[in-house]
Protein backbone atom coordinates (compact mmCIF):
# COMPACT_ATOMS: atom_id res chain seq x y z
CA UNK A 1 0.00 0.00 0.00
CA UNK A 2 1.03 3.60 -0.64
CA UNK A 3 -0.51 6.83 0.63
CA UNK A 4 0.02 10.12 -1.22
CA UNK A 5 -0.91 13.01 1.09
CA UNK A 6 -1.65 16.69 0.63
CA UNK A 7 -1.87 16.97 -3.13
CA UNK A 8 -3.77 19.35 -5.36
CA UNK A 9 -5.51 16.64 -7.36
CA UNK A 10 -6.75 17.21 -10.90
CA UNK A 11 -9.01 14.15 -11.06
CA UNK A 12 -10.22 14.81 -14.64
CA UNK A 13 -13.62 13.58 -13.46
CA UNK A 14 -16.69 15.77 -12.87
CA UNK A 15 -15.01 17.44 -9.91
CA UNK A 16 -11.85 18.46 -11.72
CA UNK A 17 -9.85 19.70 -8.72
CA UNK A 18 -9.85 18.47 -5.18
CA UNK A 19 -7.36 18.73 -2.34
CA UNK A 20 -6.40 15.72 -0.33
CA UNK A 21 -4.92 12.24 -0.28
CA UNK A 22 -4.83 9.16 -2.51
CA UNK A 23 -4.59 5.64 -1.11
CA UNK A 24 -3.19 2.97 -3.44
CA UNK A 25 -3.29 -0.79 -3.02
CA UNK A 26 -2.39 -3.59 -5.45
CA UNK A 27 -1.78 -1.10 -8.24
CA UNK A 28 -5.23 0.48 -8.00
CA UNK A 29 -6.65 3.62 -6.43
CA UNK A 30 -8.75 2.51 -3.46
CA UNK A 31 -9.62 5.79 -1.75
CA UNK A 32 -9.50 9.54 -2.41
CA UNK A 33 -10.27 11.90 0.44
CA UNK A 34 -9.13 14.35 3.09
CA UNK A 35 -6.82 13.41 5.91
CA UNK A 36 -6.79 9.67 5.19
CA UNK A 37 -5.34 7.83 8.16
CA UNK A 38 -3.44 4.60 7.64
CA UNK A 39 -0.76 2.97 9.75
CA UNK A 40 2.25 0.87 8.79
CA UNK A 41 2.22 1.87 5.11
CA UNK A 42 4.54 4.01 3.02
CA UNK A 43 3.40 7.63 3.09
CA UNK A 44 4.60 10.46 0.87
CA UNK A 45 3.73 14.08 1.63
CA UNK A 46 3.31 15.93 -1.66
CA UNK A 47 3.31 19.37 -0.02
CA UNK A 48 0.45 20.62 -2.20
CA UNK A 49 2.09 19.75 -5.49
CA UNK A 50 -0.19 19.20 -8.50
CA UNK A 51 -1.34 15.64 -9.14
CA UNK A 52 -2.65 14.44 -12.51
CA UNK A 53 -3.60 11.06 -13.92
CA UNK A 54 -0.80 9.62 -16.02
CA UNK A 55 -0.68 11.32 -19.40
CA UNK A 56 -1.74 9.46 -22.56
CA UNK A 57 -0.36 9.83 -26.06
CA UNK A 58 -2.81 8.04 -28.32
CA UNK A 59 -0.83 7.97 -31.58
CA UNK A 60 2.91 7.25 -31.69
CA UNK A 61 5.55 5.07 -33.31
CA UNK A 62 7.36 4.68 -30.00
CA UNK A 63 9.57 1.60 -30.08
CA UNK A 64 8.84 0.97 -33.76
CA UNK A 65 11.17 3.74 -34.89
CA UNK A 66 14.04 3.41 -32.44
CA UNK A 67 15.89 6.42 -31.18
CA UNK A 68 19.19 7.02 -32.94
CA UNK A 69 18.79 4.13 -35.39
CA UNK A 70 18.42 4.07 -39.17
CA UNK A 71 16.83 1.28 -41.24
CA UNK A 72 17.82 -1.36 -38.69
CA UNK A 73 15.63 0.32 -36.07
CA UNK A 74 12.69 1.10 -38.37
CA UNK A 75 9.86 -1.43 -38.08
CA UNK A 76 7.01 1.01 -38.58
CA UNK A 77 5.44 -0.45 -41.74
CA UNK A 78 5.45 -3.43 -44.09
CA UNK A 79 5.69 -0.96 -46.93
CA UNK A 80 5.33 -3.26 -49.94
CA UNK A 81 1.88 -4.53 -48.88
CA UNK A 82 -1.00 -2.00 -49.02
CA UNK A 83 -3.33 -4.01 -46.74
CA UNK A 84 -1.79 -5.29 -43.47
CA UNK A 85 -4.46 -5.55 -40.71
CA UNK A 86 -3.18 -9.05 -39.92
CA UNK A 87 0.03 -7.54 -38.50
CA UNK A 88 0.32 -6.23 -34.93
CA UNK A 89 2.72 -3.54 -33.77
CA UNK A 90 3.40 -5.46 -30.55
CA UNK A 91 5.60 -7.75 -32.66
CA UNK A 92 7.79 -4.83 -33.76
CA UNK A 93 8.09 -2.74 -30.58
CA UNK A 94 11.56 -2.48 -29.02
CA UNK A 95 10.54 -2.14 -25.36
CA UNK A 96 13.89 -0.78 -24.16
CA UNK A 97 13.89 2.23 -26.47
CA UNK A 98 15.23 5.12 -24.38
CA UNK A 99 12.25 7.25 -25.44
CA UNK A 100 10.02 5.22 -23.13
CA UNK A 101 12.18 6.53 -20.28
CA UNK A 102 11.86 10.06 -21.64
CA UNK A 103 8.10 9.62 -21.58
CA UNK A 104 8.20 8.49 -17.94
CA UNK A 105 10.30 11.47 -16.87
CA UNK A 106 7.70 13.75 -18.41
CA UNK A 107 4.60 12.09 -17.01
CA UNK A 108 3.47 10.08 -20.04
CA UNK A 109 2.44 6.69 -18.67
CA UNK A 110 0.51 5.20 -21.62
CA UNK A 111 1.14 5.35 -25.36
CA UNK A 112 -0.51 3.72 -28.33
CA UNK A 113 1.99 2.39 -30.85
CA UNK A 114 0.62 2.33 -34.39
CA UNK A 115 2.07 1.51 -37.79
CA UNK A 116 3.12 4.11 -40.34
CA UNK A 117 1.28 5.99 -43.06
CA UNK A 118 2.41 4.07 -46.14
CA UNK A 119 -0.28 1.37 -46.14
CA UNK A 120 -3.89 1.96 -47.08
CA UNK A 121 -4.82 -0.23 -44.12
CA UNK A 122 -2.01 -0.63 -41.65
CA UNK A 123 -1.57 -2.79 -38.60
CA UNK A 124 -3.31 -3.52 -35.34
CA UNK A 125 -2.18 -0.92 -32.81
CA UNK A 126 -1.06 -1.75 -29.29
CA UNK A 127 -1.65 0.32 -26.12
CA UNK A 128 1.26 -0.04 -23.69
CA UNK A 129 2.48 1.52 -20.49
CA UNK A 130 5.87 3.18 -20.50
CA UNK A 131 7.34 1.43 -17.46
CA UNK A 132 10.65 -0.29 -18.23
CA UNK A 133 9.80 -3.99 -18.34
CA UNK A 134 9.19 -6.74 -20.87
CA UNK A 135 6.40 -5.79 -23.24
CA UNK A 136 3.93 -8.48 -22.15
CA UNK A 137 3.75 -6.95 -18.66
CA UNK A 138 3.07 -3.47 -20.06
CA UNK A 139 0.29 -4.08 -22.55
CA UNK A 140 -3.13 -2.62 -21.73
CA UNK A 141 -4.79 -3.61 -24.98
CA UNK A 142 -2.89 -5.43 -27.76
CA UNK A 143 -5.52 -4.45 -30.34
CA UNK A 144 -6.89 -1.00 -29.57
CA UNK A 145 -7.52 0.10 -33.18
CA UNK A 146 -6.47 -0.58 -36.77
CA UNK A 147 -4.54 2.18 -38.50
CA UNK A 148 -5.60 3.30 -41.99
CA UNK A 149 -4.32 6.14 -44.15
CA UNK A 150 -5.64 8.54 -46.75
CA UNK A 151 -3.85 11.19 -48.73
CA UNK A 152 -0.38 12.13 -49.83
CA UNK A 153 1.80 9.84 -47.72
CA UNK A 154 0.22 6.70 -49.15
CA UNK A 155 0.21 8.19 -52.68
CA UNK A 156 3.87 9.15 -52.41
CA UNK A 157 5.02 5.70 -51.40
CA UNK A 158 3.12 3.95 -54.18
CA UNK A 159 4.35 6.44 -56.77
CA UNK A 160 7.90 5.62 -55.73
CA UNK A 161 7.14 1.96 -56.47
CA UNK A 162 4.91 2.74 -59.46
CA UNK A 163 2.27 0.48 -58.02
CA UNK A 164 -1.40 1.07 -57.37
CA UNK A 165 -3.07 2.82 -55.73
CA UNK A 166 -1.55 6.04 -57.07
CA UNK A 167 -4.50 8.39 -56.46
CA UNK A 168 -7.06 9.22 -53.78
CA UNK A 169 -9.64 7.41 -55.91
CA UNK A 170 -7.51 4.28 -55.89
CA UNK A 171 -6.77 4.50 -52.16
CA UNK A 172 -10.44 4.89 -51.21
CA UNK A 173 -11.49 2.15 -53.64
CA UNK A 174 -9.03 -0.29 -52.05
CA UNK A 175 -10.15 0.69 -48.55
CA UNK A 176 -13.82 0.31 -49.45
CA UNK A 177 -13.29 -2.98 -51.34
CA UNK A 178 -11.40 -4.48 -48.40
CA UNK A 179 -14.18 -3.57 -45.98
CA UNK A 180 -16.79 -4.98 -48.38
CA UNK A 181 -14.77 -8.19 -48.74
CA UNK A 182 -14.67 -8.41 -44.95
CA UNK A 183 -18.46 -8.20 -44.78
CA UNK A 184 -18.70 -11.04 -47.32
CA UNK A 185 -16.22 -13.07 -45.28
CA UNK A 186 -18.26 -12.53 -42.11
CA UNK A 187 -21.42 -13.76 -43.82
CA UNK A 188 -19.63 -16.88 -45.02
CA UNK A 189 -18.22 -17.42 -41.55
CA UNK A 190 -21.66 -17.22 -39.94
CA UNK A 191 -22.92 -19.67 -42.55
CA UNK A 192 -20.17 -22.11 -41.60
CA UNK A 193 -18.39 -21.78 -44.93
CA UNK A 194 -14.97 -20.79 -43.56
CA UNK A 195 -12.42 -23.52 -42.87
CA UNK A 196 -8.64 -23.88 -42.98
CA UNK A 197 -8.65 -23.53 -46.79
CA UNK A 198 -10.09 -19.99 -46.85
CA UNK A 199 -9.40 -18.73 -43.31
CA UNK A 200 -8.02 -15.15 -43.49
CA UNK A 201 -6.08 -13.36 -40.75
CA UNK A 202 -6.75 -10.06 -42.56
CA UNK A 203 -10.51 -10.44 -42.49
CA UNK A 204 -10.50 -11.87 -38.97
CA UNK A 205 -8.82 -8.66 -37.79
CA UNK A 206 -11.11 -6.37 -39.77
CA UNK A 207 -14.15 -8.27 -38.50
CA UNK A 208 -13.63 -6.46 -35.19
CA UNK A 209 -13.91 -3.13 -37.00
CA UNK A 210 -17.03 -4.14 -38.96
CA UNK A 211 -18.73 -5.43 -35.81
CA UNK A 212 -17.88 -2.32 -33.80
CA UNK A 213 -15.47 -3.99 -31.40
CA UNK A 214 -12.62 -1.62 -32.24
CA UNK A 215 -12.32 1.58 -34.29
CA UNK A 216 -10.54 2.30 -37.54
CA UNK A 217 -8.18 5.25 -37.06
CA UNK A 218 -7.75 7.07 -40.35
CA UNK A 219 -4.92 9.48 -41.06
CA UNK A 220 -6.57 12.46 -42.75
CA UNK A 221 -4.93 15.89 -42.96
CA UNK A 222 -6.94 17.56 -45.69
CA UNK A 223 -10.62 18.44 -45.33
CA UNK A 224 -11.49 16.28 -48.34
CA UNK A 225 -9.87 13.24 -46.66
CA UNK A 226 -11.70 13.93 -43.40
CA UNK A 227 -14.97 13.95 -45.35
CA UNK A 228 -14.00 10.64 -46.97
CA UNK A 229 -13.40 9.18 -43.49
CA UNK A 230 -16.87 10.35 -42.43
CA UNK A 231 -18.35 8.79 -45.56
CA UNK A 232 -16.66 5.46 -44.81
CA UNK A 233 -18.03 5.59 -41.27
CA UNK A 234 -21.56 6.12 -42.58
CA UNK A 235 -21.34 3.53 -45.37
CA UNK A 236 -20.17 0.72 -43.10
CA UNK A 237 -21.61 1.92 -39.77
CA UNK A 238 -18.22 1.59 -38.08
CA UNK A 239 -16.39 3.58 -35.43
CA UNK A 240 -13.84 6.00 -36.82
CA UNK A 241 -11.05 8.04 -35.24
CA UNK A 242 -9.53 10.87 -37.28
CA UNK A 243 -5.74 11.07 -37.03
CA UNK A 244 -4.02 14.48 -37.42
CA UNK A 245 -7.18 16.27 -38.63
CA UNK A 246 -5.06 19.21 -39.82
CA UNK A 247 -7.90 20.87 -41.75
CA UNK A 248 -10.61 19.71 -39.38
CA UNK A 249 -11.54 23.33 -38.64
CA UNK A 250 -12.83 23.56 -42.24
CA UNK A 251 -15.42 20.82 -41.68
CA UNK A 252 -16.45 21.41 -38.07
CA UNK A 253 -20.16 20.94 -38.74
CA UNK A 254 -19.58 17.57 -40.39
CA UNK A 255 -17.25 16.35 -37.63
CA UNK A 256 -19.72 17.48 -34.99
CA UNK A 257 -22.63 15.67 -36.65
CA UNK A 258 -20.56 12.50 -37.04
CA UNK A 259 -19.25 12.83 -33.45
CA UNK A 260 -15.78 11.56 -34.38
CA UNK A 261 -12.83 11.90 -31.96
CA UNK A 262 -9.81 13.68 -33.43
CA UNK A 263 -6.18 12.86 -32.55
CA UNK A 264 -4.79 16.29 -33.32
CA UNK A 265 -1.19 16.65 -34.45
CA UNK A 266 1.20 18.88 -32.51
CA UNK A 267 2.01 22.37 -33.77
CA UNK A 268 5.69 21.86 -32.93
CA UNK A 269 6.48 20.39 -36.36
CA UNK A 270 7.23 22.49 -39.41
CA UNK A 271 4.80 22.87 -42.30
CA UNK A 272 7.07 21.39 -44.94
CA UNK A 273 4.46 19.14 -46.54
CA UNK A 274 1.56 20.29 -48.68
CA UNK A 275 -0.95 18.65 -46.33
CA UNK A 276 0.24 20.88 -43.49
CA UNK A 277 0.07 24.18 -45.39
CA UNK A 278 -3.33 25.11 -43.95
CA UNK A 279 -2.59 24.05 -40.36
CA UNK A 280 -3.89 26.40 -37.69
CA UNK A 281 -2.49 26.63 -34.18
CA UNK A 282 -5.97 27.22 -32.76
CA UNK A 283 -7.40 23.95 -34.12
CA UNK A 284 -7.55 22.48 -30.61
CA UNK A 285 -9.72 25.37 -29.47
CA UNK A 286 -11.97 25.22 -32.54
CA UNK A 287 -12.53 21.46 -32.25
CA UNK A 288 -13.01 21.27 -28.48
CA UNK A 289 -15.34 24.28 -28.41
CA UNK A 290 -17.72 22.25 -30.59
CA UNK A 291 -17.75 19.47 -27.99
CA UNK A 292 -15.61 17.13 -30.07
CA UNK A 293 -13.45 14.62 -28.23
CA UNK A 294 -10.11 16.29 -28.95
CA UNK A 295 -6.91 14.39 -28.18
CA UNK A 296 -3.55 16.11 -28.57
CA UNK A 297 -0.74 13.80 -29.61
CA UNK A 298 2.94 14.06 -30.56
CA UNK A 299 2.89 11.35 -33.23
CA UNK A 300 6.36 10.54 -31.88
CA UNK A 301 8.90 10.84 -33.47
CA UNK A 302 7.23 13.67 -35.45
CA UNK A 303 7.52 15.47 -32.13
CA UNK A 304 9.33 13.82 -29.25
CA UNK A 305 6.95 12.20 -26.77
CA UNK A 306 8.26 14.24 -23.82
CA UNK A 307 6.81 17.38 -25.45
CA UNK A 308 3.19 16.27 -25.02
CA UNK A 309 2.47 18.84 -22.29
CA UNK A 310 4.16 21.59 -24.33
CA UNK A 311 1.93 20.71 -27.28
CA UNK A 312 -1.10 21.10 -24.99
CA UNK A 313 0.29 24.38 -23.62
CA UNK A 314 0.52 25.83 -27.15
CA UNK A 315 -3.13 24.88 -27.68
CA UNK A 316 -4.04 26.88 -24.54
CA UNK A 317 -1.98 29.84 -25.77
CA UNK A 318 -4.02 29.73 -28.98
CA UNK A 319 -7.39 29.78 -27.20
CA UNK A 320 -8.12 26.24 -25.99
CA UNK A 321 -9.76 26.18 -22.56
CA UNK A 322 -7.22 25.06 -19.94
CA UNK A 323 -9.40 22.23 -18.64
CA UNK A 324 -10.00 20.98 -22.18
CA UNK A 325 -6.26 20.95 -22.86
CA UNK A 326 -5.66 18.76 -19.81
CA UNK A 327 -8.50 16.48 -20.87
CA UNK A 328 -6.94 16.20 -24.33
CA UNK A 329 -3.90 14.40 -22.87
CA UNK A 330 -5.71 12.37 -20.18
CA UNK A 331 -9.38 11.37 -20.14
CA UNK A 332 -10.22 12.21 -23.79
CA UNK A 333 -7.79 9.75 -25.38
CA UNK A 334 -8.75 7.18 -22.75
CA UNK A 335 -12.41 7.49 -23.78
CA UNK A 336 -11.66 7.55 -27.51
CA UNK A 337 -9.57 4.38 -27.15
CA UNK A 338 -12.06 2.57 -24.91
CA UNK A 339 -9.56 2.48 -22.04
CA UNK A 340 -11.30 4.87 -19.64
CA UNK A 341 -12.32 2.02 -17.35
CA UNK A 342 -8.64 1.76 -16.36
CA UNK A 343 -6.80 5.00 -17.14
CA UNK A 344 -7.33 8.68 -17.92
CA UNK A 345 -8.56 9.97 -14.57
CA UNK A 346 -7.96 9.66 -10.85
CA UNK A 347 -10.87 7.60 -9.63
CA UNK A 348 -11.38 4.76 -7.19
CA UNK A 349 -10.91 1.44 -8.95
CA UNK A 350 -8.70 2.72 -11.77
CA UNK A 351 -5.03 1.94 -12.29
CA UNK A 352 -2.81 4.04 -10.05
CA UNK A 353 -1.07 5.79 -12.96
CA UNK A 354 -0.25 9.16 -11.45
CA UNK A 355 2.10 12.04 -12.22
CA UNK A 356 3.14 14.79 -9.78
CA UNK A 357 4.25 18.24 -10.96
CA UNK A 358 5.99 20.92 -8.89
CA UNK A 359 3.96 23.61 -10.67
CA UNK A 360 1.41 24.22 -13.41
CA UNK A 361 1.75 21.16 -15.69
CA UNK A 362 1.32 23.34 -18.79
CA UNK A 363 4.08 25.78 -17.84
CA UNK A 364 7.44 25.05 -19.42
CA UNK A 365 9.37 25.59 -16.18
CA UNK A 366 7.32 23.02 -14.23
CA UNK A 367 8.96 19.67 -13.60
CA UNK A 368 7.66 16.19 -13.03
CA UNK A 369 8.77 15.19 -9.55
CA UNK A 370 7.23 11.72 -9.49
CA UNK A 371 5.61 9.25 -11.88
CA UNK A 372 3.70 6.17 -10.76
CA UNK A 373 2.48 3.28 -12.91
CA UNK A 374 0.21 0.69 -11.32
CA UNK A 375 1.03 2.22 -7.94
CA UNK A 376 4.78 1.76 -8.33
CA UNK A 377 7.08 4.77 -8.30
CA UNK A 378 8.89 4.43 -11.62
CA UNK A 379 10.45 7.89 -11.69
CA UNK A 380 11.38 10.35 -8.96
CA UNK A 381 13.42 13.50 -9.43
Amino acid sequence: MLLLKNGKIFTMEDEIICYGDILIDNGRIVHIGHNIQASDIETIDLHHQIVLPGLIDGSTHLGLIESGKKFEGDDVSEKHIPITPHLNTRDGIYPWDECFDNALRNGVTTVVVNSGHDNVIGSQSCAVKTKRDILEKRIINPFVYIQANLGDSTKKWNQNKQETPLSRMGIVHLLRKTLLDTQIYIKKKKAGKIDFTNYSLKYEALEKVIEGKCPLKITAHKAQDILIAIRIKQEFNINILVDYGTEGYMVLNELERANIPVFLGSCLTDQSSLELQNRRADSGHLLSSRGLCTCITTHHPDVSVELLTLSAAIAVKEGMVYKEALKSITINPAKALGLDNRIGSIKVGKDADIVVFDGDPLKSMSKVTMTLINGEIVYKS
